[in-house]
């Protein structure tokens, strides 16, 4: 071969070689893409199953779903049910500040707090300051087994409720004794005390840098530490934002006559539906891709531009509380 049709011949063989690294580059590039979208939209997933399941339930307390039918409730300000002790109602206070009756505060089966934490207990982590707190509270899902002493209970039939606390060693719910006066295993349920928190903090602690949604669960009225009384977990990575918006009923027909922030609902109205945002963010930069979108969704007054290499999803889902219609 001359040296010409050597040299045409690495010229073509150049040109073919780049032509498969690009393409492989474009493939490797669309595959890195295509595995982010998934994860993000596995985390949205993964976040609306839990919220769901948790905001469906709410005002659920076993037989009824009738907040005022139930004896030892208590709003804010108004002095702690004599079943409760003052070192058990420091700790029902506790996510809500002193006097708050934060865990038995029925009537507000569903609230939060719009655009920043608002909790008196600290979140773990920094708190993002314009992510919603959204609060949850109501029966258990199913009955438990066995009574548990450092636990707040429902004792409910079709008409009335009882909150109370079980006898140190009262294990059995099917023992009379156990129960509050009045009620026998036959024509009544028990359920545990449910209250959730759920916000969203800008650096999860399993994964610094990345933004996380937590859940606080009050649990343990007796522990010996009031930090000890609420537990905290992480839901779902990557969350950056939550957005809360509450159908409400104004006028007692079930239905909803209007769109309120948590924390504006009136004392004349009850939230029937709750309507979510979820923003998620990937967890690494992705290499030449600027996310430069307007983001404006839920109550945002104006519209955010992040303008950074991170991959984002919005997800939206309206929930019909299916306990706050009678």
């Amino acid at each position: 071969m001359s040296l010409v049709e050597i040299m045409v011949s690495l010229l073509i063989g150049i040109v073919v070689i780049a032509g498969a690294l690009t393409a492989h580059q474009q493939y490797s590039a669309a595959l890195r893409t295509a595995t982010t979208v998934a994860r993000l939209q596995e985390v949205a997933r993964l976040a609306l199953d839990v919220l769901e399941a948790d905001i469906r339930m709410a005002n659920y307390w076993g037989l009824n779903n009738q907040p005022a039918s139930i004896d030892n409730r208590a709003e804010p300000g108004v002095a702690l049910p004599p079943p409760f002790n003052a070192a058990q109602g420091t700790r029902i206070d506790q996510c809500g500040g002193a006097g708050s009756r934060w865990a038995i505060h029925l009537e507000e089966y569903i609230g939060g707090s719009d655009d920043g934490y608002a909790l008196a207990c600290a979140a773990v982590g920094t708190a993002s300051g314009g992510a919603d707190t959204l609060i949850v509270r109501r029966g258990s899902d199913a009955a438990p087994e066995s009574l548990d002493a450092n636990r707040i209970h429902l004792q409910t039939t079709r008409t009335v409720g009882t909150l109370f606390v079980p006898a140190s060693g009262c294990t059995n719910p099917a023992n009379v004794s156990c129960l509050p006066t009045g009620y026998t295993p036959a024509a009544s349920q028990t359920r545990r005390l449910v209250v959730h928190a759920y916000y969203v903090v800008t650096s999860s602690p399993l994964k610094p840098g990345l933004p996380a949604l937590r859940r606080k669960a009050f649990g343990n009225v007796n522990a010996a530490a009031v930090a000890d009384a609420i537990s905290d977990e992480e839901i779902a990575p990557g969350v950056e934002d939550l957005q809360v918006r509450f159908g409400i009923d104004t006028d007692g027909n079930g239905s909803v006559d209007q769109y309120v922030d948590p924390g504006a609902v009136p004392a004349n109205a009850a939230p029937v539906s709750a309507t979510l945002w979820l923003r998620i963010r990937s967890e690494e930069l992705e290499i030449g891709h600027v996310d430069n979108t307007a983001y404006h969704y839920a109550d945002m007054a104006t519209a955010w531009t992040p303008n950074d290499a991170h991959r984002r999803i919005v997800v939206s889902k309206t929930l019909d509380l299916r306990n706050a219609r009678s």
